[in-house]
């Protein structure tokens, strides 16, 4: 396996956001990390990104901890921020000098694909700046990509748009994780669904295994959250 969690808890004060949770995910496969509002998605992101440390238990990239794998991982957070007067020219500049395995043929390819303007990031639309965003992840060779609600609060074109990335920048040797409240639209993408419930997985299965059964995964979040 190439992410491994094992009863990892993480707490705030004194709420527990991840509970004792236990998970493992394949190369080469796109999940949806999936949930209500608090069940502890964006801090199992974090958790696996190594921008926070658990309380107890232990995450594993690669049979390393994610804080020492953080060069073999893309993470795009829910509400990335960047450099307003950053412009195209500049950021492949500037993500080049960060990340060693930042591709800028790759980037003006998904700038391309994405229809990002040539501009600064002053002058972009909410819409535009989520597509420069997951553009710039998702131009790094990264082991595992984690994306915190990628697909929330743009249009419905941008949201095809960054689905169709998506699926154009898979490889067999990279793990894919999309958190997203927009279900029904990004599940055609995915090869498995995990289900978090007060931070804790209460389901993890293949999207193939959830069509055995006669449900979307739509209809198996609908099922299992309730």
């Amino acid at each position: 396996m190439l992410v491994e969690m094992s009863e990892v808890t993480r707490r705030f004060g004194g709420t527990v956001a991840v509970d004792g949770l236990t998970l493992a995910l394949p190369e080469g496969e796109v999940v949806g990390l999936l949930g209500t509002n608090g069940a502890g998605k964006s801090t199992t992101l974090k958790l696996l990104a190594g921008l926070l440390y658990p309380d107890a238990g232990e995450g594993r990239l690669d049979g390393a901890p994610p804080r020492r794998a953080r060069g073999a991982i893309a993470f795009l957070p829910e509400r990335g921020q960047m450099y307003e007067w950053l412009d195209v020219k500049g950021a492949a500049g500037l993500f080049g000098t960060l990340y060693p395995d930042f591709r800028p043929e790759r980037f003006h390819e998904l700038l391309g694909q994405l229809e990002v303007p040539s501009r600064s990031l002053a002058q972009m639309s909410k819409g535009q700046r989520a597509r420069f965003l997951l553009a710039a992840t998702l131009a790094r060779k990264a082991r595992l990509y984690l994306l915190d609600e990628p697909l929330g609060g743009v249009d419905l074109i941008t949201r095809d748009r960054i689905l169709a990335a998506l699926v154009s920048e898979w490889r067999e040797d990279a793990t894919y994780v999309l958190s997203t409240h927009e279900v029904a639209e990004a599940e055609g993408i995915f090869d498995r669904a995990v289900f978090m419930k007060e931070g804790r997985v209460v389901l993890s299965a293949s999207a193939e295994e959830l069509r055995e059964r006669g449900q979307s995964v739509a209809q198996a979040f609908r099922e299992v959250l309730a």
